[in-house]
């Protein structure tokens, strides 16, 4: 875990082994996006969480504090689960504290694959034991052991009632960035500086995927150049060396979330 930092006090984990889990201050459940599976054809699970007001969860780089979701499968013969799916996330704190993570509710999807010899009618049960801490003035870590059955049909059928949960979600993937766009960084002293052509907007925002590269709590500088932005970003105080290339996700207001991948020019040797 990060340091949970100033006041943040860490308290005994709570724990649920049901299908769905409430802790008073989150509730998180396993949701399918259709109301049933079809043999040999992928299946879009997602942990659904719904949060109280002013508490948040983390995103996979969580900022200065805190730890995202983990999910251990437990699965039928013949099922394959894929890695989670993280929507952009929000910049979530003041002062010297910024965490990246997701208030109010936020689907995390993942996609299955599915063996291609189920039988039509048969019903198929999944687990996934899931962990999280969940932070507002201080961090409460927990678990749960959810379950999710679903019928075994030729074809699509019935609708999910959480199918309408999963357009928000899937709307807010990091898309890959355009061919036509180029991003590339510079070290500086102090700053790397972030410039990426073919993008616009003056809400730009960059998340970066590994931790202690960037002071996550510095402002960071937006400036329009030709055909693009440029964004400077604050170096961590706690950077041991630095990277090939910058990866992180870059958000230009809702709804606009790409993943980035800029080769980092290094600062002239003596």
């Amino acid at each position: 875990m990060n340091g949970l930092v100033g006041t943040v006090i860490l308290l005994a984990a709570a724990s649920a082994w049901a299908g769905a889990a409430d802790s008073g201050r989150l509730k998180v459940e396993l949701v399918s996006a259709t109301g049933s599976l079809q043999p040999g054809r992928p299946l879009l699970l997602g942990l659904h969480f719904e949060l109280q007001p002013h508490w948040h969860i983390y995103w996979r780089n969580p900022g200065d504090s805190g730890v995202p979701p983990q999910v251990r499968w437990r699965l039928p013969p013949g099922f394959q689960a894929g890695v989670l799916q993280w929507p952009a996330p929000e910049r979530l704190g003041s002062g010297s504290v910024i965490d990246y993570g997701y208030q109010d509710s936020v689907l995390l999807p993942v996609e299955l694959q599915t063996p291609g010899n189920l039988a039509a009618g048969a019903s198929v049960t999944f687990a996934a034991e899931v962990s999280w801490v969940v932070c507002s003035d201080i961090c409460v870590p927990g678990k749960a052991e959810l379950t999710l059955t679903l019928p075994v049909r030729p074809a699509p059928g019935e609708r999910s009632p959480s199918q309408e949960l999963f357009q928000p979600a899937l709307a807010h993937l990091p898309k890959p960035m355009p061919p036509a766009w180029k991003a590339e960084a510079k070290e500086e002293k102090d700053a790397f500086v972030l410039t990426i052509l073919g993008a616009g907007g003056a809400d730009a925002s960059f998340f970066p995927l590994q931790a202690d590269q960037v002071d996550n709590a510095a402002p960071q500088t937006v400036t329009a150049v030709p055909n693009g932005l440029r964004l400077t970003l604050r170096k961590s105080e706690l950077l041991l060396q630095v990277p090939g290339s910058l990866e992180g996700v870059l958000t230009l207001g809702p709804g606009r979330a790409y993943a980035v991948s800029a080769p980092v020019r290094p600062l002239p040797g003596p």
